[in-house]
């Protein structure tokens, strides 16, 4: 290769960069003056940023961005899609759920993108909520529970948890706790799908969080149709 065609190639190559910069730049340029905006780093590391402009009650512009991998650039931006034209109370409906439901099943080792795209999603609304103290917010919370005591429906085996504010609940794959999060969302549950924490299991997995208060009517709402591996404070 002949001195000429060496620099050629490497301008070549450099174009080639400096596009794709500025279309990235241009993609994802920042929003001025959001209304609500977040930016979280995941357990995994990946870091996610959410930024929402308002027109009256409904989402008029959305701004997602992330330095992660694949997935976590179509989790990001399918959040960003169903918030569009989404009023506040509306947008509390999307989660982890809603979010696989757009983009399909995805690999346990990787569905903590999804929960990091509904985590940041959640802290930009937090954010807009701070912001316009005097708003309507009705719709915001999710279904709560009566209390409730005792171990009864914890099968042998799984440790019990005493004193804690919350317990989570570790399952085999995401696929049950998919069908766990199906059961309690039709018994008006509270729950949370979180990444599991890196002090229980290094797997880059989800876990469904519960308060205490729900551990016995949680206990019996899953025994005998979908199994856990493992019952702690969180």
């Amino acid at each position: 290769m002949t001195v000429f065609n060496l620099l050629m190639t490497v301008l070549a190559i450099t174009g080639v960069a400096l596009l794709w910069f500025v279309l990235h730049y241009y993609l994802n340029s920042l929003m001025e003056n959001p209304d609500g905006i977040a930016k979280v780093t995941g357990s995994c590391g990946d870091t996610m940023e959410i930024a929402l402009k308002f027109n009256g009650p409904k989402v008029e512009d959305v701004h997602c961005w992330t330095d992660g991998c694949a997935i976590s650039k179509m989790c990001v931006e399918t959040v960003g899609m169903l918030a569009r034209g989404k009023t506040f109370p509306e947008l509390n409906t999307i989660d982890t759920t809603a979010i696989l439901e757009r983009v399909g099943k995805l690999p346990d080792t990787h569905m903590h993108c999804a929960v990091l795209a509904e985590t940041t999603l959640k802290k930009a609304l937090s954010d807009y909520r701070q912001k316009n103290p005097g708003g309507n917010f009705r719709g915001e919370e999710g279904s709560g529970a009566g209390p409730a005591t005792g171990d009864r429906g914890i099968p042998d085996g799984v440790s019990r948890t005493v004193g804690a504010g919350y317990v989570v609940y570790l399952f085999p794959s995401a696929n049950y706790v998919m069908k766990a999060e199906k059961i309690l969302k039709g018994l008006g549950i509270s729950y949370k799908i979180i990444p599991v924490p890196r002090h229980l299991s290094s797997d880059c997995g989800v876990c469904l969080r519960i308060s205490r208060d729900q551990q016995e009517r949680v206990g019996e709402a899953l025994r005998e149709k979908v199994p856990w591996e493992h019952l702690a404070a969180l």
